[in-house]
């Protein structure tokens, strides 16, 4: 997973830092105790302190930076006015009220413009892209950061080039280019050891961190969180040494390292209540839960993940959400409330499929900025060689004032080449369009692979443990063979080493046969396409799904009751489909046709008459088979059929459906399987959808 809260922590601290070096806020409070006369002095001061105060209490950060705008307005002095406006954007966008953020920066940015203060818009232009960052628009807030850097180039401003530097590494973590990723931390780095600003340096080592555990790299993860916790001590920051103690609790518990992990994750989380990083602290909870859940401590996990899955809720981080939401699956698996596992198992894939489409846009938000460069180079190469064509037109007219025949032989050739450059521009362009429309339509398709990509991570999880024990049984046998080369060997020593030994091959043995159990698990009960057809019972996979969603049902509301059908011709024998992709198409209608039946009965009651009733009938014809899933439920108006294939388009209430379910299902069967899939309903009657595959 991904965890974005350092990387947000420390595109705060690059993107608002003050242009200017500012004294320390002890010395700040001092000079404003001491003079209180209303001056621009006074407007500045307050501006600075604010911008010192941000990270640590952002309500006296806000304060400060309103009353210096109303000091400056009074003044009227417009670029202390600017500046106490975007003091306060980045106070209301560290506080996560955007919308606020957002007009404040924009106000800033109207008044820095208007004086011209190029260094005062660049400044704006970081933040916002900050902001656009933290609502997924990853497309605008990587065209502002590359904007940002040329205009820190241009301005020749040290302080800004390592902000902006910084500020595009985390912004290509986010987004999963690792490679570019690195490539900015190593240029921010450099700039920021040039200037010897420690407490940048130790959030630069934290993200470096991040980067690495997020490509499965545990061992250089552990060393860089290291090197960001030690400088944080060493500088008495413990805000900054709780951010990375609480990543390090992640990878303790991903390596086994249960007490460490809780050890790590109770200190962080002291730290971080109490300087109230909601984001932190959510994050912490959720890897104290899994810690617990590694010790077989059921009550102990639910608290933690409760107060994750409440705290996360409430800021809007879905990450996390979802991560807390396994947790308690898993928790109150292990009490046997299997009622209460099972909502939070279907919570957990509901926020999986949501974040699948927040991946998905994060990976065309890169193939767009990498489709406009290339379009770019090539507009570009195509003027330069213009350029360079007009250059020698213009010689070869100079030499045509003596030589009139050669110039119209010149001018011959010149209007053929740009012709064919003309073509050949025509035909890059197509090209290019191509090539775009190609890699978006493939983006959709993968969306659907994406929603399991998960599952692998299970697989990463006692691999490590194999790594890391095999490692170090590999030092047990070096330091045991340096015992039996010494004159005086410690055969208690070596009898310890041995006894080591031993335990490491065990648990080398139990992980590898728990890897190799997860991977059966996912060939026998993945919910997703392995992409391989195989030859399947239609009439068997239907009835079992329907089991499957009404028995689902049930375990939530057991006042649910429906009249089940089943209709199977024998005629439709064995087809090949992958059956696990066939298999969610079922699963997700029969949820549909349950909901809509109980919708009914709920709505009306008083209807003695009214049977709940779901049906499925296959039938083979020719070189197609046909499966009919029909409800006698609440039915569609014809408005909400002409979109019910469309994503994330939903008739449920808000939190019960994501609306991906019926257009995953349309392109599994029309794309994927090249079927049809139909709809046939009125309100207040019933549904019947119609899958058509070819034999």
């Amino acid at each position: 997973m991904i965890i974005r809260f350092a990387q947000l922590v420390l595109l705060v601290v690059l993107t608002t830092a003050s242009l200017q070096a500012q004294p320390s806020a002890d010395s700040l409070r001092a000079w404003l105790a001491t003079h209180p006369k209303a001056d621009t002095n006074r407007v500045n001061n307050m501006t600075a302190l604010s911008d010192a105060l941000r990270s640590d209490d952002y309500i006296q950060a806000m304060q400060l930076a309103h009353d210096a705008q109303l000091i400056a307005q009074k003044l009227h002095y417009p670029l202390g006015e600017a500046n106490a406006l975007f003091a306060l954007g980045v106070a209301y966008g560290g506080r996560t009220d955007y919308a606020t953020a957002e007009q404040y920066l924009r106000q800033a940015r109207q008044k820095f413009e208007q004086l011209g203060n190029r260094l005062g818009v660049a400044r704006v232009m970081g933040q916002l892209g900050w902001i656009d960052t933290n609502r997924g628009n990853y497309v605008a807030a990587l065209s502002t950061g590359l904007q940002c850097l040329k205009l820190a180039r241009q301005l020749n401003d040290p302080l800004l080039l390592r902000q902006t530097t910084g500020r595009l590494a985390m912004l290509y973590n986010l987004l999963g280019d690792y490679e570019q990723a690195l490539r900015y931390y190593t240029a921010a780095l450099d700039l920021h050891q040039q200037t010897g600003q420690e407490s940048s340096i130790s959030r630069l080592l934290n993200g470096i961190g991040e980067l690495y555990r997020n490509q499965g790299d545990l061992k250089k993860a552990t060393r860089y969180y290291n090197k960001a916790i030690r400088l944080a001590q060493r500088l008495g920051n413990e805000g900054l040494q709780a951010e990375a103690e609480s990543n390090l609790a992640a990878v303790e518990v991903q390596q086994g390292h249960t007490e460490q992990a809780l050890q790590l994750g109770r200190q962080a989380l002291r730290v971080m209540l109490a300087r109230g990083g909601y984001e932190v602290v959510s994050w912490t909870y959720t890897v104290l839960g899994r810690a617990h859940l590694q010790l077989s401590e059921a009550d102990s996990a639910i608290y933690y993940g409760r107060r994750s899955w409440n705290l996360s809720r409430h800021i809007g981080y879905k990450e996390v959400t979802r991560d807390a939401s396994d947790v308690l699956a898993k928790a109150y698996a292990l009490k046997n409330n299997y009622r209460e596992a099972y909502r939070f198992r279907e919570l957990n894939a509901a926020y999986n499929d949501t974040l699948s489409g927040r991946q998905t846009q994060q990976q065309l938000a890169l193939l767009q900025q990498n489709t406009l460069t290339a379009e770019r180079q090539a507009q570009a190469a195509l003027q330069a060689e213009a350029d360079r064509r007009q250059r020698q037109w213009l010689v070869s007219a100079l030499i045509g004032l003596a030589l009139v025949g050669i110039v119209a032989i010149v001018l011959w050739r010149s209007y053929r080449r740009q012709q064919q450059a003309n073509e050949q521009l025509r035909q890059q362009q197509a090209e290019l369009q191509a090539a775009q429309n190609q890699l978006v339509q493939s983006e959709k398709m993968a969306s659907l692979g994406e929603l399991t990509a998960g599952i692998a991570h299970e697989i990463q999880n006692p691999l490590n443990f194999v790594n890391n024990f095999a490692e170090v049984s590999v030092e047990l046998v070096d330091e045991l063979m340096e015992e039996q080369q010494k004159p005086e060997r410690d055969t208690e020593l070596e009898t310890e080493l041995l006894t080591d030994l031993a335990q490491n091959l065990q648990k080398i043995g139990h992980h590898g046969q728990r890897a190799s159990g997860i991977v059966r698990s996912m060939l026998q009960h993945s919910r997703t396409s392995t992409g391989q057809r195989e030859p399947t019972d239609l009439n068997a996979l239907a009835d079992e799904y329907l089991r499957l969603a009404y028995h689902g049902l049930r375990a939530k509301d057991k006042t649910v009751n429906a009249e089940l059908i089943t209709d199977f011709d024998p005629a439709v024998g064995k087809i090949n489909v992958v059956s696990q992709d066939i298999g969610r198409v079922l699963l997700n209608l029969f949820n549909n046709a349950f909901y809509a039946v109980q919708q009914r009965q709920k709505n009306g009651q008083q209807d003695q008459s009214y049977r709940p009733t779901v049906a499925v009938r296959t039938k083979r014809t020719g070189s197609t088979v046909a499966i009919h899933i029909t409800d006698t439920g609440t039915g569609m108006p014809d408005l909400v059929k002409q979109k019910i294939f469309q994503p994330f388009f939903t008739t449920k209430p808000t939190g019960e459906g994501t609306g991906l379910g019926l257009s995953l299902a349309y392109d599994i069967v029309t794309k994927g399987h090249t079927g049809s899939m139909t709809v046939e309903s009125r309100d207040g009657e019933g549904t019947s959808f119609v899958i058509t595959l070819p034999v």
